[in-house]
């Protein structure tokens, strides 16, 4: 049984539609408003998938956006629809650009998915300039007693390891950010198992369809996924404020 990364999956493509989270970009947009990114800036999207946040942010608010993601697959296809940007293989936790480049960077379902969350932090301060932000929208677990269970199925998509929202904070101010903005966006992933549900019966018979990627027992995965009782969130940090 192969172990792909579930992103590259037709599978979680289509559910997830070509942001690869749930809310699409109504979440980025509000985002955008709240940190006031004009044109001309400059934005990291840190694990950019198949770069349509880049190209949103370029269409409509004419901000010039890079990109890094761990996955050729996806890296590929961003560069495929954003010729001019700048899209790097990479991880979180060595981000290979120059100190205070950004004046902002996007992590949209995708700091759950580093494997140093610490280091990673580290990374995005040291390559955004004073007064820049850091836009997260990302899973989080209600009962995070229950993360040290789910974190053994190592599933790679924003489920790999949802927020403890508490320590999350703790490690942002730990490492010099501020907290400007925090809002529970629990309607988007609501709507999204709604969807699921609709397309294939169960979230159980989701996930076992997506053993064409990667061996999971859906029941048992959705089972602890319940007890965790997620939810989406919206959180924006500054530096230097």
């Amino acid at each position: 049984m192969q172990n792909r990364n579930l992103y590259e999956c037709s599978l979680m493509q289509d559910a997830l539609g070509k942001t690869l989270r749930p809310g699409g970009f109504e979440i980025t947009k509000k985002a955008v408003d709240f940190c006031k990114f004009k044109a001309g800036d400059i934005i990291l999207d840190l694990g950019c998938g198949k770069g349509a946040t880049i190209k949103y942010l370029r269409d409509n608010y004419n901000i010039r956006a890079k990109g890094l993601d761990i996955s050729e697959t996806l890296v590929k296809e961003a560069k495929r629809v954003n010729k001019d940007a700048e899209i790097i293989i990479s991880s979180g936790d060595k981000i290979p650009f120059e100190k205070e480049s950004f004046n902002g960077v996007f992590a949209e379902c995708t700091l759950s998915l580093m494997n140093d969350l610490g280091k990673t932090i580290e990374e995005v301060w040291r390559v955004t300039k004073p007064g820049g932000r850091l836009v997260i929208s990302d899973i989080y677990a209600n009962k995070p007693e229950y993360l040290d269970e789910l974190k053994r199925y190592s599933v790679n998509t924003c489920l790999k390891a949802p927020h403890d929202l508490n320590k999350l904070k703790e490690l942002l101010k730990d490492k010099g950010f501020d907290i400007l903005f925090e809002e529970k966006e629990d309607e988007y992933f609501k709507q999204l198992i709604i969807k699921i549900i609709f397309q294939y019966g169960s979230m159980e018979n989701f996930w076992n369809a997506s053993r064409a990627c990667r061996s999971l027992d859906g029941q048992k995965f959705q089972n602890i996924l319940k007890k965790a009782k997620l939810g989406y969130f919206l959180m924006i940090a500054g530096k230097g404020v």
